[in-house]
């Protein structure tokens, strides 16, 4: 009889730890956003930039492309300008505004990407902020790749007025560029803060 009200104890006192031992606790992992891509994100304003990469095919120009998901509650809004961060010369070709519906996406990559120029070559992160049309402004700091592999053919934006043409730059030897250099000045990526 003792046995069996020991047993009942020890099953009941197990049960009811079960659910804290195999629970996560609050703030789950597997509820957070997992990006395993080496492109930038940033989704604190009402537009999530996702995927932000520059592509590059010559030393000192490139495409950014990047996917543009405007949240649901948010209203209709636009991409208008693109620059730069603090101390950072960069040229950004005139592009219409990407115009992002309530809740919708866009897809730079479908539209051709904007033309940046600057001090950048594969294995950089260039800082950038992006304006949008209701007064919200995104810093990120941005990869730059080669166009190379999953990424050829993608640097095809139009050049900015009276910027040096990018065939005048010699073009990447995808078998020889290397993002990896540990040499290369500024080939670190930034430190980011967890959360």
């Amino acid at each position: 009889m003792l046995l069996r009200r020991n047993t009942a104890l020890a099953l009941g006192a197990l049960v009811l730890t079960v659910p804290a031992l195999g629970s996560c606790g609050f703030n789950y992992a597997t509820d957070r956003v997992t990006n395993y891509s080496n492109t930038a994100n940033e989704r604190s304003a009402d537009v999530d930039v996702v995927g932000a990469v520059i592509v590059s095919e010559a030393a000192g120009s490139g495409t950014f492309l990047a996917t543009l998901s405007n949240n649901p509650e948010a209203d209709e809004d636009t991409l208008e300008a693109i620059s730069g961060g603090s101390g950072v010369e960069l040229e950004v070709a005139d592009f219409e505004p990407y115009e992002i519906a309530e809740g919708g996406l866009v897809s730079m990559l479908q539209e051709g990407g904007v033309r940046v120029t600057g001090d950048f070559e594969p294995g950089d992160f260039v800082p950038l902020t992006l304006e949008f049309g209701n007064g919200e402004s995104v810093e990120l700091t941005v990869p730059v790749h080669p166009a190379c592999d999953e990424y050829e053919g993608l640097d095809d934006a139009p050049q900015a007025d009276g910027a040096a043409s990018t065939t005048e730059a010699e073009p990447y030897d995808c078998e020889g560029v290397s993002v990896q250099d540990p040499g290369h000045e500024g080939s670190e990526a930034p430190e980011t803060e967890s959360e």
